[in-house]
């Protein structure tokens, strides 16, 4: 019902829609925000901190392009002053580099994203908008923070208190704006839910990239507030680089439109009904040769599906877990949007890809309980699969129902892959 009424709307209700900050994970605000697009989803008012005010700006001037463009290239140069090796994509490295930095220079220059700022940012688009419009950032000389709303914001200053706000210190310097230092808006408010609420939303969606900073508990229970977060890992908030960026768009985007039930799956994305229409065609035979290969020995069969907090029975969501799960295993882009049947080929294919492997050491290590310093997952979900090609040997079906319970996700998966693989 919810969704429905943010999707529709009401023309006698305010919608606003807050950003989070969180850095270089900002990319996946703009993926949001073209879900949000795709909807029609309209709003009266954006709030932001950190790069959320950044990306919040470009909302309000309605310049969708232009942080495409900006999230698209993102690269070190486009934010900081100080030339960059390039091994900077390595996390411990810029770790090193920013530490570095704060310990000589009391943080980056990023003057170069002052210079993008301006090529991207139009001010009197923003205060001739009909969007209203506010960000958060803190006054390190009096240690307050600072909330704004456009029409506080002096006319030629937007950059700066929006470079005030993303000013994420101490990694970068602190930001001076008329004899006072600034420093991001995290430190107060991370996700500023109720300064739109203080701004008249009656209605909000919050992409909230779940990164550093601090969160207020939001003031009114009568706000209707749809979150929309993360579902993978996005990396680190101070890595700059295009590749990274652009997953993180597509997964914006693929994570915003399952929110609102336009598209299905949770760590991955698939076209809507079609995980419902996989699990019509499979679920029957998976339940009968599982039942099978458990024939006798119920107890067993509970406590394998109590393990991997199943119910007794297989549900669509049970699948949709064990479908996952093998992507992860066998490392399938999680950012892309997949149809049911192509998802499963590409599952097949990597299976078939895996070297072969030495049945009797991992059998061994198995039995001598050394399996964790030797086996990865795909290891152990080919060397399954390959017993449950042979699961009607009695003997088979005994070891089988004996290494599910050592490896139950493995095992489930390896049930999928066989079913899939002998269906006509």
């Amino acid at each position: 019902m919810l969704k429905q009424l943010i999707v529709k709307g009401n023309d006698k209700m305010k919608r606003a829609i807050v950003l989070s900050g969180g850095g270089s994970k900002g990319s996946y605000q703009i993926g949001a925000w073209k879900a949000l697009k795709r909807m029609h989803i309209k709003y009266d008012i954006v709030t932001g901190t950190s790069v959320g005010a950044l990306n919040g700006a470009l909302m309000v001037q309605k310049s969708y392009l232009k942080g495409l463009w900006f999230w698209y290239n993102i690269d070190y140069k486009y934010i900081i002053k100080e030339p960059i090796c390039d091994n900077m994509k390595n996390q411990k490295s810029v770790l090193k580099h920013y530490a570095k930095a704060i310990l000589l220079a009391n943080g980056m220059d990023v003057s170069n994203l002052e210079e993008t700022i301006n090529k991207v940012l139009n001010e009197r688009k923003v205060r001739k908008s009909k969007i209203n419009f506010g960000i958060i950032t803190f006054n390190l000389s009096n240690f307050k923070p600072k909330v704004l709303t456009k029409k506080d914001i002096p006319i030629g200053k937007l950059k700066d208190y929006l470079m005030a706000s993303a000013t994420c210190f101490p990694a970068f310097k602190k930001k001076h704006i008329d004899n006072d230092d600034y420093i991001d808006g995290g430190y107060y408010d991370n996700l500023p839910i109720n300064l739109a609420i203080d701004m008249g939303a009656e209605e909000i969606i919050a992409v909230d990239l779940r990164a550093v900073g601090l969160k207020r508990q939001t003031k009114s229970k009568n706000v209707k507030v749809t979150y929309i977060s993360p579902r993978n890992k996005l990396g680190s908030f101070l890595i700059f680089d295009k590749n990274i960026a652009r997953r993180g768009m597509r997964l914006g985007y693929n994570d915003t439109m399952k929110t609102f039930g336009k598209l299905d799956g949770n760590k991955y994305t698939f076209k809507k009904d079609h995980l419902k229409r996989n699990f019509n065609r499979y679920s029957y035979t998976y339940r009968q040769i599982l039942t099978n290969i458990f024939k006798r020995k119920n107890d067993m069969l509970s406590q394998l599906l109590k393990i991997t907090a199943y119910k007794a029975d297989i549900s669509i969501s049970y699948m949709t877990e064990i479908i996952e799960s093998l992507g992860m295993f066998l490392n399938l882009d999680d950012s892309y949007i997949y149809n049911i049947n192509i998802y499963n080929k590409r599952l097949l294919y990597r299976l078939n890809q895996l070297p072969s492997i030495d049945r009797k050491l991992v059998k061994q290590k198995i039995k001598d309980n050394e399996w964790r310093d030797l086996i990865q997952n795909k290891v152990i979900l080919k060397y399954i699969y390959d017993d449950i090609v042979t699961y009607q040997n009695s003997k088979t079906k005994k070891d089988l129902s004996n290494i599910a319970l050592l490896f139950p996700n493995e095992f489930l998966g390896a049930l999928y892959l066989y079913v899939i693989s002998n269906s006509k």
